[in-house]
């Protein structure tokens, strides 16, 4: 009897461990795992409620402002960059649940850079009602400005993802829309949109 409880003490032992904690993948519109490798448009989880997400010039250079596009057909013309921390050159990374990540539209027209980063500012168009912090793409000098953020579940029953900012020594903060006369924003918010992943078709 010892001597069978001591083998299976060994096979305990000599078995690899599984981590109980280990990150949930996110998926596309396909079921498909989103990949650093790929490029994303973030639409809405609920049908019929708007477009994807695109930006508009703030006046201030290469800085712009994320809103979401009224059309319910427009996907965004630029398309998504999503990269896991820590960056890894030349590697293609899936993208997990919880973790920080970065996100940049991948504008090739743009005369500043291809890649606009997405982080908060405090700045806001003179057009705007009421104060918010706002989701920005890009810099005021033409440089890159990298913002950290977070894909997440909000409730077993609800559908689709969340977007989070996750700025240095605060807890992260939840992103949802903010409408403001003509224009739909992208800002932080205490009812975050609920969105979806679609990728970017190669033609």
């Amino acid at each position: 009897m010892n001597f069978l409880f001591f083998l299976l003490q060994l096979l305990a032992i000599s078995l690899p461990c599984i981590p109980s904690n280990v990150a949930e993948r996110v998926y596309d519109t396909e079921g498909k795992e989103l990949s650093s490798k790929h490029n994303y448009y973030i639409l809405p989880a609920k049908r019929l409620s708007g477009g994807g997400l695109t930006t508009i010039p703030t006046g201030r250079l290469c800085l712009h402002f994320v809103l979401q596009e009224h059309n319910t057909t427009v996907l965004g013309p630029p398309p998504l960059w999503l990269t896991p921390l820590p960056w890894r050159r030349l590697t293609e990374q899936p993208i997990h649940l919880s973790s920080d990540i970065w996100i940049e539209f991948h504008d090739s027209e743009s005369f500043c850079v291809m890649r606009l980063d997405w982080h908060l500012t405090d700045l806001s168009p003179r057009t705007l009602s009421g104060r918010r912090q706002l989701l920005a793409a890009g810099n005021q000098d033409g440089g890159r400005l990298f913002g950290v953020f977070r894909i997440e579940k909000h409730g077993a029953d609800v559908m689709g993802y969340k977007l989070m900012a996750c700025a240095k020594k605060e807890p992260c903060k939840d992103l949802g829309l903010y409408a403001s006369k003509d224009k739909t924003w992208l800002a932080v918010s205490e009812e975050p949109l609920m969105v979806e992943f679609v990728r970017k078709t190669l033609y």
